[in-house]
């Protein structure tokens, strides 16, 4: 066996040294501030146009001199409008509030998730060699990754979590040298 066989020291090393290399700087992945208050912000654009609606109903069903079918129909599209958008309003912030605490560690011991909210906490701490595989799969208009322990450990995120998930699960398949996989 010749030296020329050994992989040389350094960057060009192979892939065992790049995975080394992306882990000793460590990486903390969050959403945009700047996204989670633009979804906040929609929460109370949609409280105010739940409370416009809601006027234009009063508006036709009280405020108007005579009330027939034509008009009640009117009236019952806009308190429909209202109800759908005034739901909106507490889901989008809810939404909000959530994806501003949520955020995945990466270093060199391994990957720390925390996907729980401030009341109900959800860490899940995986070293490098305990992750055993990364899944993704659509459902609905969704995207949702798994990232599977060797100990039956799993962790979950999709764009409900984060805005940008591929991004997050691509890092964590870089760190490892796992392929994403289709479940």
């Amino acid at each position: 066996m010749s030296t020329t066989e050994f992989p040389a020291p350094g960057l060009g090393a192979g892939i065992n040294s790049q995975i080394e290399i992306n882990r000793s700087q460590p990486v903390v992945l969050r959403n945009s501030r700047f996204l989670v208050g633009v979804t906040m912000t929609g929460s109370l654009i949609a409280a105010v146009f739940a409370v416009c609606m809601l006027l234009m109903v009063v508006s036709l069903v009280f405020l108007r001199g005579g009330f027939n079918a034509d008009t009640g129909w009117s009236a019952l599209r806009w308190a429909i409008g209202a109800l759908a958008t005034g739901y909106t309003c507490p889901r989008l912030w809810s939404l909000g509030r959530a994806m501003a605490g949520y955020r995945v560690l990466l270093d060199s011991r391994g990957v720390n998730f925390n996907l729980g909210t401030k009341k109900k906490p959800s860490d899940l701490f995986l070293t490098w060699d305990q992750v055993s595989a990364i899944k993704y799969k659509r459902v609905g208009n969704a995207q949702q990754y798994f990232v599977q322990g060797t100990d039956g450990s799993e962790a979950r995120f999709s764009s409900y979590t984060f805005f940008r998930p591929k991004k997050v699960a691509r890092m964590i398949a870089d760190r490892t040298g796992l392929a994403i996989q289709k479940a």
